[in-house]
């Protein structure tokens, strides 16, 4: 039978993507969910079937953003260089999109989760094909010209992605100093539009562009 187009998954939706954002896949609520979108249960098991359909629908429509924003940065005119910077950047800014859920996400892929694995496979890589072609394009005037895509990729990423999952799991734990810096400083240092920037200048003059 074909649901009611009542607006009620997209509420559902919203109101996950707020609880999501703000406390991650563990500290996510069905009920409070249902609460803030003015709905009751057994309209969101009717339109989602579980908690963890629901968590995956919602991390789908985030990445479908993220994509938009991301061949729009990459398609923009200017160099190759210029075009990879703004990949780069938007991959971070995905990144502080699901900072309260990435510590589990890849928690579970550590773990060995087959199921979270064949979940990113599908639905979190389709940037993938855009860093690579923007990569060869690069390389050739790249320190790491002699090596792997692969290799000057995984060179980058890492640097856009890896303050925030880092930041995520000390933020879960209550952590609010390190060594004396004031993390929410520090987040604010990173996570800022000129800190983005920053970071992928960081990365692109690590391999040398």
């Amino acid at each position: 039978m074909a649901r009611p187009p009542s607006g009620t998954d997209e509420k559902l939706k919203s109101a996950g993507r707020a609880l999501l954002t703000e406390k991650g896949i563990t500290g996510f609520s069905v009920r409070e969910a249902c609460r803030l979108a003015g709905v009751n249960t057994g309209m969101f098991h009717y339109y989602f079937g579980s908690k963890d359909e629901f968590l995956k629908a919602v991390l789908k429509e985030l990445y479908a953003e993220f994509m938009l924003n991301f061949k729009a940065g990459v398609s923009a005119g200017g160099t190759p260089r210029e075009r990879l910077k703004n990949a780069l950047i938007e991959i971070g800014r995905f990144a502080l999109s699901i900072r309260a859920a990435a510590p589990m996400l890849l928690a579970d892929l550590l773990h060995g989760n087959k199921e979270a694995f064949t979940f990113v496979r599908d639905n979190f890589t389709e940037h993938i094909a855009h860093m690579v072609a923007l990569a060869l394009l690069c390389r050739p005037k790249s320190a790491v010209a002699k090596r792997s895509i692969p290799f000057m990729v995984l060179s980058m990423v890492p640097v856009m992605v890896f303050p925030v999952v880092i930041s995520g799991l000390l933020e879960r734990n209550g952590v609010k100093k390190l060594k004396g810096y004031d993390l929410a400083l520090l987040r604010g240092e990173l996570f800022s539009e000129e800190g983005l920037a920053e970071r992928a200048e960081v990365a692109l003059r690590g391999v040398g562009l």
